[in-house]
């Protein structure tokens, strides 16, 4: 799969966009589509506008004509789905545009592969499976979300491998942990944090704060992905085995942990800073997936440590 032609969805958006970078810095030919929505942003991706690997077009993924045209233009080789809609709150307040881009969305990229004969990596969640007091899902575990996103990429998911199961289509899947970095956009928690210190206003913190995620640097996620599909794939000789990766480094923290390591990093205190604030509906208290299927591609790879990445994180929001 070496120098694949790749159509990228969700390329605007956070992880997405850093997957773009990837994929250009190592020699692809790169298709890339994004509604544009709130969370989407030009400058994630314009510095790449002038190179010739490279053609955004803005499309809503339930354009499946439309995509099945830019595939067979730009003869992809495969489509990675990083588009989604996935702050749980705004799911809370209203979900359907959840259900137009996390379920309907998948569905249209499986015509496209399904008339193309194309194989597919859909990016997904570690909140699919849902909470979890003790111990660490395997990507065995039934899923069982708990939350109106999380549901509508457990729909998605099912949709993927329903496909796969009818019309033989490859697929590869992965459930990621926490993501965090450069591009976030401002809803999440790390950047409402950073937010709430400049503008002098109190950080809000649900209930105790004794929520835990799994916290994985973008830059790190990416990587791992990118071996996913181009190396460990290769490696043994099967692009996609319609098999499911959980991509995590298993570095859990509570969040009012974050918040004290970002205090701790600015010099703050907690009593001149924090607030807590009603929980939110449904509020998961923790997630935790197991990497052993991906250890040989971690070990590969330098990764990032929390303290190292956060301090990344705070110089680009600064």
């Amino acid at each position: 799969m070496s120098k694949s032609n790749v159509l990228i969805t969700g390329c605007a958006g956070f992880i997405g966009s850093h997957y773009l970078d990837l994929l250009l810095h190592n020699g692809h030919k790169v298709v890339g589509v994004d509604s544009m929505t709130y969370a989407s942003k030009m400058s994630n991706f314009e510095h790449h506008m002038s190179d010739k690997n490279f053609e955004f077009h803005k499309v809503d993924i339930c354009r499946t004509m439309f995509l099945i045209a830019l595939c067979e233009v730009h003869e992809i080789d495969y489509i990675i789905n990083f588009a989604a809609e996935t702050h749980v709150d705004n799911s809370i307040l209203g979900g359907d545009c959840f259900i137009n881009s996390n379920v309907l969305g998948v569905k249209s990229l499986m015509e496209v592969c399904k008339r193309l004969n194309l194989p597919i990596c859909h990016i997904s969640t570690d909140e699919v499976y849902g909470p979890i007091k003790s111990g660490s899902f395997s990507e065995n575990a039934h899923l069982s979300s708990k939350n109106y996103y999380s549901a509508t990429k457990a729909s998605a998911e099912h949709i993927v491998s329903a496909y796969s199961n009818t019309f033989n289509i490859p697929y590869t899947m992965i459930r990621m942990s926490n993501n965090y970095g450069p591009r976030q956009h401002e809803e999440k928690f790390l950047p409402t944090i950073l937010r709430s210190i400049k503008k002098g206003d109190k950080i809000p913190l649900y209930g105790d704060g004794t929520q835990v995620r799994d916290w994985i640097y973008v830059k790190d996620s990416v990587n791992i992905i990118y071996n996913i599909l181009e190396e460990f794939h290769k490696f043994y000789e099967l692009p996609f085995t319609n098999q499911v990766y959980n991509v995590s480094l298993c570095d859990e923290k509570e969040n009012k942990d974050v918040i004290n390591s970002v205090l701790s990093h600015l010099n703050l205190t907690w009593d001149d800073h924090v607030e807590h604030v009603e929980d939110r509906l449904g509020h998961d208290i923790r997630y935790s997936i197991c990497n052993d299927k991906i250890h040989d591609i971690i070990e590969s790879i330098e990764t990032t440590s929390f303290q190292n990445g956060l301090m990344r994180t705070i110089q680009y929001y600064e």
